[in-house]
């Protein structure tokens, strides 16, 4: 647990820089400039109750927070953990310490959750405190916890990802997320159970304020996983695990030439 809490320090401050500030304010701000734009030019508040407009702004919410906000801030931290070494040069020493390789993928693996999680949340209070609705309790509390189990899950794939992609790892992330997350995650079939938005959007739909007109849209019914939020939570933790593991047992199976590094 030391050498974890070294890297963590050492990643947290190395990563404090002004442009990795500046992305975490304008990730906390995005979804408070977005709500305020609705607020202001938009008019369905005076097409529709109460309740379908809890249901608007919790749709708006899920889709700006644990989807962009989150993906976004992780896609800056994860994905290059392994590049940013190979580009240092620094892969190699870390590669001949005992468990260096091992303390080092965690270790930024929990600066990219706290980065982007600590980001979300601060974006959850500001915006809900903006949209003027009720029930604005239950929405913080659950688009935080969305929040840190998506920023747990994306930061896992991602790292994955830019373990076996060193070279181009934000381009095949963002790939990554188009085609498996948003293409692959709506279609109803197994293959989207194995994909992080499935099991968010059922927490999302079994937490968040949502009329009940619009659970039971068929569109659900196709999307959605059955059984209870512990489950659902479960299975986001697994697959979480998984794929750090995975990219884990990559990093020391993948051997990185010093050509790589000098491509990076």
């Amino acid at each position: 647990m030391n050498s974890l809490r070294a890297v963590f320090v050492y990643e947290w401050k190395r990563s404090l820089t002004a442009g990795r500030i500046a992305w975490w304010f304008a990730m906390a701000a995005f979804p408070v400039l977005i709500t305020i734009l609705i607020r202001t030019l938009g008019d369905f508040e005076s097409h529709n109750d109460i309740a379908a407009q809890k249901s608007v702004w919790s749709v708006i919410f899920y889709a700006l927070i644990p989807g962009v906000c989150v993906a976004l801030s992780v896609l800056l931290t994860a994905a290059p953990a392994v590049a940013a070494e190979l580009e240092q040069r620094s892969w190699a020493y870390l590669a001949t310490r005992p468990n260096g390789i091992f303390w080092l993928l965690l270790g930024k693996f929990l600066v990219s959750v706290t980065w982007a999680a600590t980001a979300a949340w601060m974006g959850t209070i500001l915006s809900v405190g903006a949209c003027g609705m009720d029930e604005q309790v239950r929405m913080i509390l659950s688009l935080s916890a969305l929040s840190l189990l998506s920023a747990t899950a994306y930061s896992a794939v991602y790292l994955l990802v830019g373990t076996i992609f060193p070279k181009r790892a934000m381009v095949f992330c963002m790939l990554y997320t188009v085609l498996v997350e948003l293409v692959f995650g709506s279609i109803p079939a197994i293959i989207n159970r194995i994909t992080v938005q499935f099991r968010l959007r059922t927490l999302f739909v079994n937490w968040m304020p949502l009329d009940q007109r619009m659970k039971d849209e068929d569109v659900f019914q196709y999307v959605l996983a059955e059984g209870s939020s512990f489950m659902q939570c479960f299975w986001l933790i697994a697959l979480s695990v998984l794929f750090l593991v995975a990219g884990i047992v990559v990093a020391h199976r993948k051997e990185f030439t010093s050509a790589t590094e000098g491509d990076i």
